[in-house]
């Protein structure tokens, strides 16, 4: 069970909020949902609905995840993406976003027998160079010490724009697997 009371519709906000938070809901519920009358976050965005405590923060976190998973040029080959994701939330032990982006990360071309490799992707031959690199880059991220010679790697192959790119999201990310360990988010 979740540490923190998931805010899944604008009615669940506790207590009565006051017009500020009620304003900063109101946004929050409408980017999410434009136009629906009866909006509601699903189990499978449950740090959104954690951060819905407070509206502004949920709404900007919002707004980030979009533009880095869906507008950064090098977040769009999704099949690296979501491997350099999945590599992060085996790292930080973040079980349920792991189990929330596994068909996520299938269908962007990181199949299960890879996803369940990762531990082994040094030996396993599940993974190509591209892929290897990925991982090998964000496990250096995650840890805080990345070689010299490594990011030159990363720089060659996507150049100095996808080496920022690359690193934001996984940055980003590592923020979603701590901040959904700390407040207990379960798909249960």
């Amino acid at each position: 069970m979740a540490r923190v009371t998931t805010i899944n519709r604008p009615a669940d906000y506790p207590g009565n909020p006051d017009a500020v938070a009620r304003e900063d809901l109101a946004a929050l519920f409408a980017h999410l949902f434009p136009g629906k009358p009866d909006p509601e976050i699903d189990k499978f965005h449950a740090g959104v609905a954690i951060a819905a405590h407070a509206p502004k923060l949920a709404l900007n976190l919002a707004k980030l995840s979009g533009l880095i998973a869906g507008e950064l040029g090098w977040c769009q080959r999704k099949d690296l993406r979501e491997l350099a994701i999945q590599a992060l939330n085996l790292y930080y032990k973040s079980d349920y976003s792991f189990r929330c982006r596994a068909g996520i990360a299938a269908g962007a071309g990181i199949s299960h027998e890879q996803q369940t490799a990762l531990p082994d992707w040094q030996t396993s031959s599940l993974f190509d160079e591209e892929q290897r690199l990925t991982i090998e880059y964000t496990r250096a991220v995650v840890t805080g010490a990345v070689p010299d010679e490594l990011f030159a790697r990363v720089k060659a192959r996507w150049g100095e724009r996808g080496a920022v790119e690359c690193t934001a999201l996984i940055g980003f990310w590592a923020f979603w697997a701590m901040f959904l360990n700390a407040t207990g988010a379960t798909l249960d």
